[in-house]
Order: structure tokens, then C-alpha cells, then sequence
């Protein structure tokens, strides 16, 4: 085998994380529930066009996760672990891409602890197990920057069709994100650091904009032609320039978000990013080519949505890819064992202390399904829970401070008992909290054998367990539904309670149906 080669046992490592216990958790609502009814749909409706979300439109999101999802439905069928096939793919094919790059232009150790730290970080490892399309999106948006930085060093025709293929690839993942990130930091690098002539040309491509028109354009003339107006109006302005624009769904936060975030969303490399920022002043002297494309690539991302209005963590993963490989190229300037072990000591810290913290969360908490979610936590959240969570945090200690092993090494093994103890212990344990009294209701319903009508409740991975879209309206005499509790209060007509799990109900309206039938 050639010494530049992938080798087995890392390609082998990175499939077991990218894919640990994928089938071990239910579905999470609203991101995870909405993308995945949304895929069930279209194949109940036969449109595999318009997305829907019970009985209307789903504008949130372009086509290709879901053509994506779809095609592993057909092949595997409606489990879980299929919906969210299409992400953990794309993050095996996310690292392999930091590898094969990192390799490339500096060396084969650099390359492999890039791909060891890529697959062990929390917020990349966590993006690839969710069946949403920013797993696939990252894939999509790393590439194209490790390609513009290759055409600059080597200019190629077949380099620059590729990063228009990928530019349209990601439009159809998730919109004009896909070209505004690499036109502002491409553009940026190749402006800043002599290759003017370069990027004019790249950007002037007729061909690969011929391409990217190909690829990108036909699904959204079709879902225009079909919604016209509504489809601009849902698509371009609520969920782009919008989410720019307004805080949505309350996800708001300063301008410090991301920084605040990122020593965890990169978790248990916290230490080492610390250690890393010092290579920062090759930007802004222009000595290393590779450190300026890496840290324009990241400052970019994180400035520009550092100013959006719409915070969510996993925002920042866009710029996450730069610092795996600066953090690859500098490991070995994290020599302190201390520093290492601070950021993971506060995250597993904070996995041990969770139980304690569920009655603080509770009383700041309005909804009743996240009240119910935090009251049922005090039963799964118990002292096993947190007997292994110790355990846990004690060997990913031992790990970083076994001096056998190198700090940056060290960490990489803290990051595999991170992902044992995410996706065989946490997260499936949350997953029950959240979303046990949901599939219960699902399959109560599917028992029943009767059309359900959901009223009064947001949470679609009913649907998918129930393997049937649901209309949204108010029930007729005699009809069942899915309901909350604190809304169906409102509901003026008598109903009975055929199923209960905290507020998750299933009612039937009882209203001109004999006493008898009505409560059967």
C-alpha cells in the first residue's frame, strides 16, 4: 500500500463513529420529525417535488436531502437509522475529503490526525447522526473550499467544473448559502493574496455557470411553476433573507455566541484551539498561503453569522473545517495536559451534573411539552445514568493524561469515550424523555385502525411512526385525534381521552356519537 494511501484502520475508524448506534434513538422533533415526514410524504403523495408537513407546504429547505432520504427509504425502508443515512454518509465523505485535502498539502500524520480530530468533534459527529440536511450541506460547503484553495495553488479546468457541480449541489441542499460563503471567503483569500487574475477568471466561468444552472436551476423553475409567488415569498424571504434579518423561533444571541460555543461544538478540542490562535498572524503577514486561506475561511463564517439575527449552534460548523486542520497541522503545541483536560472536564462535568441541573431547567420552562420532557428526565436521569457518566469522564481523564500518549492524541481517544457516551448513553437517554410518549401514541393510534387527525400539536414524527400523514383541522363528531393537553382545554365540543402520556393525547370527539361508541 502506498504511504499516502487512506489507510484501513482509519477509514474503519471513521465509518464506526460517523455511524455509532444511528438506529439507538427515536426521532427528535421538530427538525428531525419535520425532515423525515416530509421524505415519508412524498412518497404517500407520489410528488417528490413540494415537500409537505401534514397537509401543508413545507418551504423550509431545497430538494436534495430529501431526494437523498427518499432513496434510502426505498432501499432500507421507514426505520429510524434510514432517514438519517444520507447525513451519516456525508460525514464519512466530509472526513475523507479533510483527509485526502490535508494530505495533499502538507503530510500523511497531519492528514490522519485531521481526520481523527474531525471524526471525534462533537458538533461534526453529532451534525451526521441527525436526519436534517446540514450534515450533507457541511460536506458540501467543505469540499468546495478545500477545491477553491487547490485551483488557486494549481489551476485546472476540471478543478473549477467541480466547484461549480458542488456550488449547485449545495443550492439544492440548502439555497444561496452554498455561493454566498465560498464567493466571500474564496474571494477574499484569492483577492487578498495575489491571484486577482485567478479568481475574475473562476468566477467568469461561462461553462461552469452553464453547469450550475443544470443542476440547481430545474427544481426551482418546477417548484415556482407549481407555487409561484408563495414559493418566493416561503423559501427566499422567511427562510434566507428573514432568518438573516429576524431572530426565528427565538433563536437569537450576541454577538460572543459563537465563540462561546465553539470550544464545545469542537469538543474535546478546546485546549488545542486555544493553542492554535497564535498561527492567526500568518493572515495578516501573508507568510503561509494555506494558514490564510484556513483562517479567512473561518473568521468569515463566523463574523457573518456573528451579525445574522438567527443563532443556532450549528451555524458555526460551517467554519469548523479550517480549524480541524489548523488544529492537525499545530497539535503539537498543545503540550499542557491541564489545558487539554479543562474543556472536556466541563463537559463531562456537565453530563455527570445533569440530573442535578433538570429541576433548574424545569422552572424556567413554559411549555408544556418541554415541562412534561423535564419531569419525565428525573426518572431516566437516575443514579445509573450518572454512575456511567462518571465513569466515562474518568476514562476520557485517564486518557488525556496518560503520558504515553500525546496531549493532541490524548484528546482524540477522550473524543471516541465522548461519542460512546453521546450515542450510547445520553442522547438515547434524552430521546426517551422526549419523544417515548410520542411513538406510544403513534403506535396506540395505529391500533386503532382509524383515521387521526392531528389537532392542536406540532410534532411530526408522529406521522412517521405512524407511517400516515395527518390533516390539520378541528375534529368532526366521532373522529380521533392527536392532541395536547393545554390546547384541547380550548376545544369548545366534549371529547373523551382514549390515550394519555403526560400532555401527548389521543381524543376522540365525542360530540353526537352515543355514549357507548363514543368511549369504546
Amino acid at each position: 500500500m502506498s504511504r499516502t494511501a487512506l489507510p484501513l484502520w482509519l477509514l474503519g475508524f471513521v465509518i464506526v463513529l460517523m455511524t455509532m448506534n444511528l438506529n439507538g434513538f427515536l426521532l427528535f422533533d421538530h427538525d428531525e420529525g419535520a425532515f423525515s415526514e416530509a421524505t415519508r410524504g412524498m412518497f404517500e403523495r407520489g410528488d417528490f417535488i413540494t415537500t409537505y408537513l401534514n397537509d401543508r407546504i413545507r418551504f423550509d429547505k431545497p430538494i436534495l436531502i430529501y431526494w437523498l432520504q427518499a432513496a434510502s427509504v426505498a432501499a432500507f425502508g421507514t426505520d429510524v437509522w434510514v432517514f438519517r443515512l444520507p447525513s451519516a454518509l456525508a460525514g464519512i465523505l466530509w472526513v475523507l475529503a479533510i483527509f485526502a485535502f490535508t494530505r495533499k498539502v502538507t503530510d500523511q500524520q497531519t492528514a490522519i490526525a485531521a481526520a481523527l480530530m474531525a471524526a471525534t468533534a462533537a458538533g461534526i459527529n453529532a451534525i451526521t447522526h441527525v436526519a436534517t440536511a446540514d450534515g450533507l450541506l457541511n460536506m458540501i460547503l467543505a469540499t468546495t473550499m478545500l477545491a477553491m484553495y487547490l485551483y488557486s495553488q494549481a489551476p485546472s479546468r476540471g478543478l473549477l467544473i467541480g466547484i461549480y457541480v458542488l456550488m449547485a449541489l449545495g443550492t439544492l441542499t440548502k439555497g444561496p448559502v452554498a455561493v454566498a460563503i465560498p464567493f466571500m471567503a474564496g474571494g477574499l483569500f484569492y483577492l487578498s493574496s495575489g491571484y486577482r487574475q485567478e479568481f475574475l477568471r473562476a468566477i467568469f466561468y461561462i461553462p461552469g455557470w452553464i453547469i450550475f444552472l443544470l443542476i440547481a436551476a430545474p427544481w426551482y423553475i418546477a417548484a415556482y411553476q407549481i407555487h409561484g409567488q408563495e414559493f418566493i415569498d416561503g423559501f427566499f424571504m422567511k427562510h434566507n433573507v428573514n432568518r438573516f434579518n429576524n431572530a426565528m423561533e427565538g433563536h437569537d444571541g450576541g454577538l460572543l455566541f459563537y465563540p462561546m460555543v465553539l470550544p464545545f461544538v469542537l469538543a474535546p478540542f478546546g485546549g488545542l484551539l486555544l493553542r492554535i490562535l497564535p498561527s492567526i498572524k500568518t493572515t495578516l503577514t501573508g507568510g503561509d498561503h494555506l494558514n490564510r486561506f484556513l483562517w479567512i475561511w473561518f473568521l468569515v463564517v463566523l463574523v457573518l453569522f456573528s451579525l445574522a439575527s438567527t443563532k443556532l449552534p450549528h451555524y458555526i460548523l460551517y467554519g469548523v473545517t479550517p480549524l480541524v486542520i489548523l488544529m492537525a497541522r499545530y497539535r503539537n503545541w498543545l503540550q499542557s495536559r491541564l489545558l487539554a483536560a479543562l474543556f472536556p472536564l466541563i463537559l463531562f462535568g456537565l453530563m455527570v451534573a445533569f440530573p442535578l441541573l433538570i429541576p433548574i431547567v424545569e422552572a424556567r420552562l413554559t411549555n408544556p411539552i418541554e415541562i412534561a420532557t423535564a419531569q419525565r428526565a428525573a426518572e431516566y436521569f437516575n443514579n445509573d445514568f450518572v454512575i456511567l457518566a462518571a465513569l466515562g469522564t474518568i476514562a476520557a481523564l485517564a486518557l488525556i493524561f496518560w503520558k504515553r500518549f500525546s496531549p493532541w492524541f490524548g484528546l482524540v481517544m477522550a473524543g471516541v469515550v465522548q461519542s460512546v457516551l453521546l450515542w450510547f448513553l445520553f442522547i438515547p437517554t434524552f430521546s426517551e424523555t422526549q419523544q417515548r410518549p410520542v411513538w406510544d401514541a403513534a403506535m396506540f393510534a395505529k391500533e386503532l385502525g382509524e383515521p387521526v387527525v392531528t389537532q392542536s400539536i406540532d410534532m411530526p414524527s408522529f406521522n412517521v411512526y405512524l407511517d400516515t400523514w395527518t390533516e390539520r383541522r378541528r375534529l368532526e363528531p366521532g373522529e380521533v385525534g392527536f392532541a395536547r393537553e393545554d390546547r384541547v382545554k380550548r376545544i369548545e365540543h366534549p371529547f373523551d381521552v382514549l390515550y394519555q402520556s403526560g400532555p401527548i393525547m389521543i381524543i376522540r370527539h365525542s360530540g353526537g356519537q352515543p355514549e357507548s361508541e363514543a368511549t369504546e
